[in-house]
């Protein structure tokens, strides 16, 4: 219950910050696109969000892109800005989605919640863009043996 809350407050989060930006805003937004996979499989119907890192609304607009049958997505922002804000971005990745009306669950989480709650993924836009913004998830934590190397 508590990363439904959590990824409902997020989602609003984005929402309201995308409702004070407008276009025109004087960000560079550059394409953004790739691959999500779990295990090397495709992964399917997940959002991938990329939250600009900097102060306040000074970073530019979030942008989402979902993901295919091939696993593949294409970043735009939530008003249909192709790309994602030139500079460095947090990376959240998950397949749970709610309705917008009842905030009900329609389709549950598929893979971990570490990969949509403080994922520690990053990624960084540049002037030119990105074709090769793939994300390789792991359905199981990487296991330590324990010895020191």
């Amino acid at each position: 219950m508590k990363n439904v809350c959590f990824r409902f407050l997020f989602s609003t989060f984005l929402i309201c910050l995308v409702g004070c930006g407008r276009r025109g805003d004087g960000f560079t937004y550059q394409p953004v696109s790739g691959v999500v996979t779990v295990d090397g499989n495709p992964a399917v119907n997940l959002t991938v969000a990329f939250a600009p890192q900097g102060t306040s609304l000074e970073s530019g607009r979030p942008s989402i892109g979902l993901t295919d049958s091939e696993g593949r997505y294409v970043a735009k922002t939530l008003d249909g800005v192709d790309g994602a804000a030139v500079g460095e971005h947090l990376i959240s990745i998950t397949a749970e989605q709610l309705d917008p009306d009842t905030h009900e669950v329609i389709q549950p989480e598929t893979i971990p919640v570490r990969y949509n709650d403080k994922s520690g993924l990053r990624l960084t836009v540049t002037s030119g863009g990105t074709q090769e913004a793939d994300f390789a998830l792991k359905s199981k934590p990487l296991r330590h043996s324990g010895k020191k190397p």
